[in-house]
């Protein structure tokens, strides 16, 4: 039975390797180091470290100077993975507007911290919401819309105070 990725033992960096393997396999069929490398954001050795502590682990097959592939415990662990941050990315991008290099970065941080159950009700809240704001446009529409309300309510250029139990 293949682990769900909330269940697996990796480290957050290794979880980003096996997600970069993932995309590149996705793209290539097999995965290049040099393109695993570039993904992540390290140099072609610190890669094959970590590429190596995946196979060990049995989510890749690796051979050195041979393309990674992924096992299927990998595969299904790294679906996972880019499934979590496609959403979080998505949510941060279209829900909030937040600019797209920003939601990269942050959803790469969220996806580590944010699984199981907690995970699974932050999509079910996200249908929710979707399917609400559906009559009055998109979520990113709606949202707006109350950003500028609150804008004209408060200081200008200040987030509202977070409630507290007294204004909440």
């Amino acid at each position: 039975m293949v682990q769900p990725a909330e269940r697996m033992v990796l480290s957050d960096s290794l979880q980003d390797y096996l997600e970069a393997v993932y995309l590149a396999a996705q793209r290539h069929g097999v995965a290049r180091m040099k393109e695993i490398a570039a993904l992540v954001g390290v140099g072609k050795s610190s890669a094959t470290g970590a590429i190596q502590s995946l196979a060990e682990h049995g989510f890749v097959n690796y051979d050195p100077y041979q393309y990674v592939t992924l096992t299927e415990k990998g595969e299904a662990a790294g679906r996972e993975l880019a499934r979590r941050h496609r959403i979080l990315k998505e949510f941060l991008g279209r829900g909030l507007g937040v600019p797209e290099a920003e939601a990269e970065q942050v959803a790469c941080k969220i996806e580590h911290a944010l699984k199981g159950y907690a995970f699974d009700r932050f999509v079910r809240f996200l249908q929710f919401v979707e399917a609400r704001c559906a009559a009055d446009g998109s979520l990113q529409e709606a949202f707006e819309s109350f950003c500028q309300e609150e804008a004209s309510d408060g200081p200008q250029g200040e987030p509202p105070s977070p409630p507290t139990e007294r204004n909440a």
